[in-house]
């Protein structure tokens, strides 16, 4: 027997792990909310009929919708076992984006920062029901990454025609369905632009046009959809001042949330990040005052947390007493000062540290900065949608970025500083 034949797979083990675990959470859930709307709908219509009348009266996502009802048809049993390997493949695409030389140590961590997302978004995933938030939501996430995977290792000039016009379409095929989620086609668009700005005067790679191009119709296709502007008007009913409020408002709705869901509500995945930020400025610059500056973000959002798990809310809820649908409104000259104190000093430390950070390593850093910019600007987003009761569903992609953000600093700082 060849033991080092066999070596050479035991990374393949982390993710056989997690996948049993996700099937075995899996089989605990049933359809609720939103589900039970679209398995009822072939009862009632044809579904291509369906999904045709809701891009005229509701949502541009009539591949997601689409691929939703069929599913919703299917034993609750496909479901299960689909999304549990989609999940897993997001932690695989994603430790194949690392490309790490420990195999096994990068696909035991990429299975474990794909657990923390998942635990970051689970109560995201539930809010409309899990079988429709994750089509909607992680599915196209999982489309958008294999695209991504497939351009960058099967579509290359020394692959044979066959193959490569293979990669090409379904590369094609899985980022229009990735770009029709509109959350998600922005944040592909803005990946692009910053890959391009950042080397416009050097060689663009040909391929990342691909991803841009797909993005822009799904913006497009999101703009000129009729049900996107009816369903504007009738969500105005849960925000009717939203028509009153200027660019300025927006934003402060948009920053405001989520700085405060970073400072007070902070999730796993961005703690964990925080922490990782912390060790790598100390890695950096071995400097004391830096290190312990940049462990602030970390210490008062770990504060936070540990009171949340205390059920010592008092300091939380002055926080959030400021915090309302209009973005952050003082209510109190008292409750104001000690916020924004707060607020300041979380901002600033945090800026500080990736400040120190790019000092240091800057040759590396664009990629993460990138994907962090894109996250946050992101869930800035939710500032300029009257959508309210969506809000928590905004903060998937932000989490995923995290947990990308975080694999990508260890390997390029973290690891590279412990061998030298």
């Amino acid at each position: 027997m060849n033991i080092k034949k066999y070596k050479n797979y035991l990374f393949l083990l982390p993710f056989i792990f997690l996948f049993l675990i996700l099937l075995n959470w899996h089989h605990s859930i049933g359809l609720s909310i939103d589900d039970l709307f679209f398995y009822t709908i072939p009862q009632e219509t044809n579904i291509m009929s369906f999904v045709i009348e809701r891009y005229d009266i509701w949502s541009s996502r009539i591949l997601i919708e689409y691929i939703l009802c069929h599913i919703l048809q299917s034993p609750l049993i496909l479901w299960w076992y689909l999304d549990s390997l989609i999940f897993t493949f997001i932690a695989v695409l994603t430790y194949k984006l690392i490309n790490g030389e420990n195999k096994l140590f990068y696909s035991t961590l990429s299975c474990i920062l794909c657990l923390s997302f998942i635990f970051s978004s689970h109560y995201a995933l539930g809010s409309a029901g899990f079988i429709t938030t994750t089509i909607n939501y992680t599915w196209p996430l999982f489309s958008g990454l294999l695209a991504i995977y497939i351009l960058k290792n099967h579509a290359a000039k020394d692959t044979c025609k066959t193959k490569r016009i293979l990669a090409y379409i379904i590369s094609v095929l899985c980022l229009m369905f990735a770009v029709n989620n509109e959350q998600l086609a922005v944040i592909l668009l803005g990946l692009f632009v910053l890959y391009y700005l950042l080397n416009y005067k050097t060689k663009i790679n040909k391929k990342c046009y691909l991803i841009g191009i797909t993005s822009v119709i799904g913006i497009i296709n999101t703009v000129i959809c009729p049900g996107i502007h009816k369903r504007y008007i009738l969500e105005l009913r849960w925000f009717p001042d939203y028509l009153q409020l200027n660019i300025l408002n927006k934003l402060n709705i948009g920053f405001s949330h989520i700085i405060n869901r970073c400072v007070t509500w902070c999730d796993l995945t961005t703690l964990i990040l925080l922490g990782i930020i912390a060790i790598c400025v100390y890695l950096l610059t071995k400097n004391k005052k830096q290190t312990i500056i940049s462990l602030i973000p970390f210490i008062i959002a770990s504060g936070f947390w540990i009171l949340t798990l205390t059920d010592n809310l008092t300091l939380i809820q002055i926080m959030n007493a400021n915090i309302v649908r209009y973005g952050y409104v003082p209510i109190s000259i008292k409750r104001m000062i000690l916020s924004l104190t707060i607020y300041a000093i979380f901002i600033i430390a945090f800026l500080y540290s990736l400040y120190s950070i790019y000092k240091n390593q800057k040759s590396v850093l664009w990629p993460i900065y990138s994907i962090m910019f894109v996250g946050f600007a992101s869930t800035i987003m939710f500032g300029f949608t009257p959508s309210t009761p969506s809000m928590e569903r905004m903060y998937i992609f932000f989490y995923y970025g995290n947990m990308l953000a975080i694999l990508i600093f260890i390997k390029q700082i973290i690891e590279k500083r412990i061998k030298t």
